[in-house]
């Protein structure tokens, strides 16, 4: 755009030239030599796409490179260890990739996963050969689980969802339609309830002026029903919240119970809330008792979320979800790279050989089949 607007005579690269850069530094970090002489952290994941196969993905760092204090994980603290497509994941196929796995970093000190069953199960038949690999669960969908078994039991919590979607319905076509409420998405609500909590209590302070706002009276008066209610739900979700940013930043250590509980401060007697309290101190207190003393283990997988994110801005469109060598850029999304290491990697990974680590990787790709069935001549 540069070059165009200002009509400089330069030479631009193509969308394939760079799709092919990006490719060939995403190759050289896959096969590239790690460090072996450390202790490390492990993140693992799935991603689920259109057709037969889900990505797994093993990324880490050396865990003394954890920046405990300072800041979370960033994609640039992280490496690619392994990327393997996936028709379908056990505990043993789980088991089989982190082994492989170890032939790069060695046995990590910490595995940190959101504790899907394959995955748990997994952990558990490496560490039968790993005993000094520590397994953490990741303390957002930990707490997820904690309120959706609290309030999925609590038929108050079902009425206000169920008011709140017909609420919706009913402005969503009409001038009122400023006043829509977030909507909980289907796959990890629990995980994104915060926004309508807060839409809620905003609502409701308006309800509860002196001269109440007469569109949220109109709209919204039934939600007086529920002020009780929404407050021991968002003392909950910040006794969650609370605990999530607090072990995102410090991880988990000796001290990390008595911080929280100062953070926490004077909670109400509320049943829900003493229960997910006491839900969220035997996270803390369970996985701290891993710990070496003066040791601080990871407690989130939140940055691999990140990498899936602009993964898929990168594929955009053209994918549309399916798994395809794209996939390979993971490696160029992680990490840091000055331009001599560019040039290495560039220089170390000639085109053909992204290209057949592409198709070791991932055989026919959808986009392939869908070519070869209506791409082809007729004779």
């Amino acid at each position: 755009m540069f070059v165009r607007h200002f009509h400089l005579d330069l030479r631009v690269p193509s969308f394939t030239t760079i799709r092919a850069w990006v490719l060939r530094l995403g190759c050289h970090a896959l096969l590239r030599p790690l460090p072996q002489d450390r202790p490390w952290l492990w993140i693992i994941d799935h991603t689920i796409q259109i057709g037969d196969k889900k990505l797994f993905l093993i990324v880490g760092c050396p865990l003394a490179d954890v920046p405990f204090g300072q800041r979370c994980l960033s994609l640039a603290d992280l490496h690619l260890i392994a990327l393997v497509p996936m028709q379908e994941s056990n505990q043993r196929l789980v088991d089989d990739e982190l082994q492989k796995a170890t032939q790069r970093t060695g046995a990590p000190r910490l595995i940190v996963s959101d504790q899907a069953g394959d995955l748990t199960k997994g952990i558990e038949r490496f560490q039968q050969r790993h005993a000094n690999a520590l397994a953490v669960g990741d303390i957002a969908h930990h707490g997820a689980n904690v309120l959706e078994n609290r309030w999925e039991r609590d038929p108050r919590w079902g009425q206000f969802l169920k008011r709140l979607g017909e609420t919706n319905q009913q402005i969503r076509q009409t001038a009122d339609a400023f006043l829509l409420s977030p909507v909980l998405r289907n796959k990890a609500r629990f995980m994104n309830v915060g926004p309508v909590l807060r839409f809620a209590r905003r609502v409701l302070g308006l309800l509860k002026r002196e001269r109440p706002n007469e569109k949220a009276k109109q709209r919204y008066g039934w939600l007086l029903e529920h002020e009780e209610d929404l407050a021991g739900w968002f003392e909950q979700h910040e006794v969650v919240d609370k605990t999530i940013k607090r072990v995102r930043l410090f991880g988990l250590n000796a001290g990390t119970l008595s911080e929280l509980e100062k953070e926490w401060g004077v909670l109400s007697e509320r049943t829900g809330t003493q229960m997910v309290r006491g839900h969220m101190r035997a996270y803390v207190s369970k996985n701290v008792r891993q710990a070496e003393p003066g040791e601080t283990l990871a407690g989130s997988s939140e940055v691999l979320e990140s990498a899936f994110g602009k993964l898929k801005a990168k594929v955009g469109e053209s994918g549309k979800g399916e798994l395809t060598g794209m996939a390979l850029a993971l490696g160029a999304i992680l990490g840091e790279y000055d331009e001599e290491e560019v040039r290495q990697a560039l220089d170390a990974v000639p085109q053909k050989k992204a290209e057949g680590t592409i198709s070791r990787l991932l055989g026919p790709t959808l986009r392939w089949l869908r070519h070869q069935l209506f791409g082809a001549k007729e004779a």
